[in-house]
């Protein structure tokens, strides 16, 4: 221990003396250290640790899917459930969840609440305990009980300031008074937040007797708690087998033609799918980044510790042996990995907070990202190791000659080309790992330039959005959401400044899902085997394809007489008619989505629009008007300045008809955008953070090398000179020689690049993984990077006098 201390009190005195080093090394294992804790954090956080619920790797979620018709997650009925429940053998729990959108009263003002609809034992299920209060009882979910809330503890916290007064608190929602009966704890929400829950009995969709009754009413998500004794794989041979027994009992539900599959998959994994692919890749990213600052600061320890050769022989002429001395070598390089991981924390936790804000729009369990025991072990191993790696590179590489080393001025006599070529090495070594990492980010920056170049099919500028969800109990007739919308819109297009106002389902690139319908066209012959064909139910009103610019193709689009007392009339999509109608024109056939009870007539073609992903391909769409069938409630204001100017009249317009209908999520079509390109842009300027200080740090290294090489061979150099070299055969001596490191680094990263650059595929958008443009672009970038990092050392030897060379032994 005596020893031990002593040589962190050397270690630390000679860091000291030595500040230029011991700066730029802590900076780059600060960054380096830093980044991975960052991101380690995150991933252990959303991927690694156990979910809060008890016996969490029990929980799975049942998905039913129809594969023949490419129709995958279709939910399950109330009959489909009830199977379930009676005929598993490996599940010792089934509960349902779906959620809707109700409005909220509660004497402020009005909110449209995210609520879930679960069973009486959901929470049961997952082994919580309340926050306050209680959950549901099997009571609360029978026919005829009063209705009953379980708030969720964000919504609490934010809406009611964590009032601990809430529990017996009553609000209105669907003309029924609902109770509160308790709050959940801060845990995370799957598939989605909530903002309040109740039972089945409570919902008036979900307690309807036609769904309860319709084995085809497909609402509802289905979770689940494996027995002891069963896994995954025994619940999905188990469940397989329901499925099967289901189809023979009920045909006419479960057509060959769509075949019918349902299997089980663990809560934790479908938690996280989403977002794991992108945190791999960046925590990945970030061990290079880690790596190459190993190098670079074991390239400055290597310059260093060849300037200390004649204090390492002194010390071994007084008795230390080997062993001693690369001991105290690695106590510098532990003393030095330590201090730069406290840098990192400091810089981790000061970044933490955008990185859980980037993850939350991807995964509910970043609320649970922290800088806890784990992650500090994390650093604390990470650290331990860096120290080491780029602590005994130079302790091991060095090689003493007593005799030599303790002639005065030896240090500057001897070139080690052995420790020369080790430095190279490693510069080399940085070029292949930044190159690799500057290609991942030149390819997502390409791929987000092209999702930014799609055309979306419609036009953005100057349209406000506005989510008006009608209350159902209130507006159910079609007469009556008819009649609101049309004071809304009228009340809005005497406003100045106010060009245009329309009535839509939902603003294309707006959360949500597609309603899917299948359809068939009138006079082809269809049967039980075949697969119908989809389409995306869109409802707009006459002004909506002017307004967004949306070009019709062929016919008309609706005017203000397609209403409910003329015929039926729908507008199709172009990939729609393409499909469909390739060989024919669409205009004046007629569609039925209920297999032939109604029909409507095809009365226009317009473009395509991409309603749900700028990367994904526009959806075969029916647009359906609007006063015909009264679904919808999302308000499109076409403005002649900035849309955001006219929300506050948007929402006294609407509270003017109606005080108590809720205006939400205001946006313009320009922010709607914005969001859908926020993953692919945050990942491409990690990628490209991480990648510039790869190069930056690498070019550094280069430098570094280069300048060594020229302090060693001063006199040499000087020889040639006063020989007759002249100053620029000399610069282009030095260069080369740099320039063969860059090259053979290059080679290495290209190599790199190919295999690791797959790892990208699921992230990248109409961008090949071996895209030659990017390739030979990073090349180029590396070669200028390398040559003026070279340069400046180089030049500056071939203004050193001969004579003062020749002299400087």
């Amino acid at each position: 221990m005596n020893t031990f201390i002593q040589d962190l009190r050397y270690g630390f005195r000679m860091l000291r003396k030595n500040p230029g080093f011991t700066t730029v090394a802590l900076l780059a294992l600060a960054l380096g250290i830093g980044a991975n804790t960052a991101l380690f954090s995150v991933v252990y956080g959303v991927l690694l640790k156990p979910l809060p619920y008890a016996q969490g790797k029990e929980l799975v979620v049942l998905q039913q899917a129809f594969p023949k018709a490419n129709v995958t997650n279709v939910g399950f009925s109330v009959k489909e459930l009830q199977d379930y429940r009676e005929q598993t053998k490996s599940l010792a729990q089934i509960e349902e969840y779906h959620q809707m959108s109700f409005i909220l009263l509660d004497g402020q003002e009005p909110d449209e609440v995210r609520t879930g609809v679960v069973s009486a034992h959901f929470f049961d299920l997952l082994g919580i305990k309340p926050h306050l209060g209680r959950f549901f009882t099997s009571a609360d979910d029978t026919a005829g009980a009063d209705a009953v809330l379980v708030l969720s503890y964000n919504y609490w916290k934010t809406r009611y300031g964590g009032d601990t007064g809430i529990i017996g608190r009553h609000f209105r929602m669907n003309d029924k008074v609902h109770t509160v009966i308790g709050v959940l704890p801060p845990v995370p929400q799957y598939p989605r937040e909530n903002d309040v829950y109740m039972t089945t009995v409570a919902c008036p969709f979900r307690s309807s007797p036609d769904v309860i009754a319709n084995r085809n009413s497909r609402m509802t998500r289905a979770f689940g708690r494996l027995k002891p004794t069963a896994d995954l794989t025994s619940g999905n041979v188990d469940l397989s087998v329901i499925a099967s027994r289901l189809q023979q009992q009920y045909p006419a539900d479960y057509p060959a033609s769509r075949g019918l599959t349902t299997t089980i998959d663990g809560l934790q994994n479908q938690l996280t799918q989403q977002v794991r692919p992108m945190l791999l890749v960046l925590l990945g990213t970030a061990g290079l980044v880690l790596l190459i600052a190993c190098a670079n600061v074991a390239n400055l320890a290597l310059a260093r510790i060849m300037r200390r050769e004649q204090e390492m022989a002194v010390r071994a002429a007084l008795g230390a042996n080997r062993s001693r001395l690369v001991r105290q070598l690695l106590t510098e390089s532990l003393l030095l990995s330590l201090a730069g991981a406290v840098l990192g924390l400091l810089l981790a936790s000061g970044c933490l907070e955008l990185l859980v804000r980037f993850v939350g729009r991807f995964t509910t369990r970043a609320a649970e990202v922290r800088i806890n025991a784990e992650v500090l072990l994390f650093t604390l191993g990470v650290s331990v190791i860096t120290g080491l790696i780029f602590g005994s590179i130079p302790a091991l590489s060095q090689r003493l000659n007593l005799v030599n080393s303790l002639k005065e001025g030896s240090a500057n006599a001897t070139v080690k080309s052995s420790g020369l070529r080790l430095r190279n090495l490693l510069v080399a070594g940085q070029v292949a790992l930044s190159f690799v990492l500057l290609v991942a980010a030149g390819l997502m920056g390409r791929s987000f330039i092209k999702l930014q170049q799609v055309n979306a099919g419609y036009n953005p500028e100057n349209v406000l959005t506005a989510n008006i969800p009608l209350n159902f109990s209130k507006y159910g007739g079609n007469a009556a959401a008819i009649n609101f919308f049309d004071r809304v819109t009228r009340k809005l297009e005497g406003t100045p400044g106010i060009l245009a106002v329309g009535v839509n389902s939902g603003a294309p690139l707006a959360p949500g899902r597609p309603a899917n319908q299948t359809f068939i066209v009138e006079g082809r012959a269809t049967s039980e085997h075949d697969t119908l064909p989809t389409a995306d139910i869109s409802f707009v009103s006459p002004d909506c394809f002017k307004l967004l610019g949306i070009p019709l193709i062929s016919g008309r689009q609706f005017t203000p007489h397609d209403n409910a007392d003329s015929i039926e009339v729908v507008v199709i999509s172009q990939s729609l008619a393409r499909h469909y109608f390739a060989n024919e024109d669409p205009l004046g056939k007629r569609l039925s989505g209920d297999n032939g009870k109604t029909w409507v007539k095809i009365i226009g073609v317009v473009g395509d629009v991409k309603y749900y992903g700028l990367d994904r391909p526009a959806l075969d769409t029916v647009y359906v008007a609007f006063a015909q069938t009264p679904m919808g409630g999302t308000l499109l204001v076409k403005t002649a300045g900035n849309p955001m100017n006219y929300a506050q009249q948007v929402r006294e317009a609407v509270y003017s008809v109606d005080p108590e209908q809720p205006v939400n999520s205001i946006q313009t079509l320009g922010g709607l955008r914005g969001d859908a390109l926020v993953q692919s842009r945050l990942t491409a300027l990690l990628l490209a953070l991480f990648s510039g200080l790869a190069l930056a740090i690498a070019a550094t290294g280069l430098s570094g090398v280069t300048a060594l090489m020229v302090s060693q061979r001063t006199r040499e150099i000087g020889i040639r000179m006063a020989l007759g070299a002249q100053s620029n055969e000399v610069l282009q001596m030095v260069l080369m020689q740099s320039m063969r490191v860059i090259v053979f680094g290059l080679v290495a990263g290209i190599a790199c690049a190919l295999v690791f650059s797959r790892m990208l595929r699921a992230l990248l958008f109409e961008t090949q993984v071996n895209d030659p443009t990017t390739f030979a672009a990073v090349a180029l970038m590396f070669l200028a990077v390398g040559f003026a990092a070279s340069y400046v050392p180089a030049r500056r030897v071939t203004k050193v006098d001969p004579l003062i060379a020749l002299r400087s032994e």
